[in-house]
């Protein structure tokens, strides 16, 4: 659509949608929950899909489209490598469903931890009144452990599945130098 458009086009455009997000907020408003609107287009996008000519004037026809879930990922700004994930989709309704040896399983197959990681956590918690499997590898070094360094995978037993993962991992330079 944005291809075949005009500069005049794209101005109705934007104008129509602008329209309809103050028609929605002003029924948030009457609804009763204003809060809502803050955070209105994070979750809401109008895309457009059909402008139409009626003499002077132009139909825009939206698309609407809802964010159902959230994926969010933290990269490494030197090496570009993926430090953390996590799909909220996939943490909803946590519960035992998996047996600890399986969680544990799905969780090393996720994260893929390095020779030198050993395996620190590997139990179902309660959070927020949920129950996680959390897994979580620390980095040793000749029996040190480097500070900072960790793997911690969450995973959703009743469905089996990964919904979170975090790695801040580095390989240590034994040469001596100055520090």
């Amino acid at each position: 659509m944005a291809d075949e458009t005009t500069p005049e086009d794209r101005g109705s455009i934007t104008r129509a949608e602008e329209a309809v997000f103050r028609v929605i907020e002003r029924d948030l408003e009457r609804q009763g929950t204003p809060e809502a609107v803050l955070m209105l287009k994070h979750y809401v996008q109008a895309l457009p899909e059909k402008v139409e000519r009626k003499g002077p004037y132009k139909r825009v026809s939206f698309g609407m489209y809802q964010r159902i879930s959230e994926y969010s990922a933290r990269y490494s700004p030197v090496t570009g490598e993926q430090r953390s994930w996590l799909f909220a989709g996939f943490a909803e309704r946590c519960a035992r469903g998996l047996s600890k040896e399986q969680a544990l399983q799905v969780a090393t197959e996720a994260a893929n931890p390095p020779k030198d990681a050993v395996l620190e956590v590997a139990d179902y918690e309660t959070q927020a009144g949920e129950e996680i499997f959390v897994a979580r590898w620390a980095h040793v070094v000749d029996g040190i452990r480097v500070e900072r360094d960790y793997i911690q995978v969450l995973v959703n037993g009743a469905l089996g599945r990964v919904f979170s993962l975090h790695r801040n991992w580095h390989t240590v330079d034994e040469s001596p130098s100055w520090r």
